[in-house]
């Protein structure tokens, strides 16, 4: 076998395509870019320059378990055009894995559920996407205080993220 025929090489377009949003949240500029390749799809969110957490979440699940949903009331749902739209929680057959970063537990578990709402709303779109979904992030603190206005500050960053999606 030649060292040509030991690799698939998929044409795309380069630059990736890639679109960035950016807003003030909790007082802190955020900017949110999705950049779009041919394997993964990358997302970043950054608050003062900061990129310090990185998790991935596979959207090319092999095993039947591993694409079935579980609704609310425990049954479960093979096919993703099944789950409501209007649902705001993640998919349950997602799984966000740390691979960088992650060194805080609360800021390491509202990455991964940000990573996971963030990969639900990329197959709500498209129940077909496939690609692996790549997420950095550089949060700062007050997104997870809730004194600080935490709760808001997700949800104000979710949106900021739907917008470049």
């Amino acid at each position: 076998m030649t060292e040509s025929e030991r690799y698939e090489v998929t044409p795309s377009p380069f630059p990736a395509r890639t679109r960035t949003a950016s807003g003030t949240i909790n007082g802190v500029e955020t900017t949110a870019t999705a950049m779009y390749f041919a394997d993964k799809i990358m997302v970043t969110i950054t608050q003062s320059g900061r990129l310090a957490h990185w998790i991935h979440v596979p959207l090319d699940t092999e095993s039947p378990a591993a694409e079935a949903a579980v609704n609310r009331s425990g049954t479960i749902i093979y096919d993703d055009e099944d789950i409501p739209s209007s649902d705001l929680l993640p998919m349950s057959h997602l799984t966000a894995t740390t691979i960088l970063g992650g060194t805080m537990p609360e800021m390491d578990t509202l990455g991964q559920l940000c990573a996971t709402q963030i990969a639900s709303a990329i197959v709500t779109k498209d129940p077909r996407e496939r690609r692996m979904v790549v997420v950095g992030l550089g949060l700062d603190k007050s997104v997870i205080d809730v004194r600080m206005g935490g709760r808001e500050g997700y949800t104000e960053v979710v949106g900021l993220v739907l917008g470049v999606l």
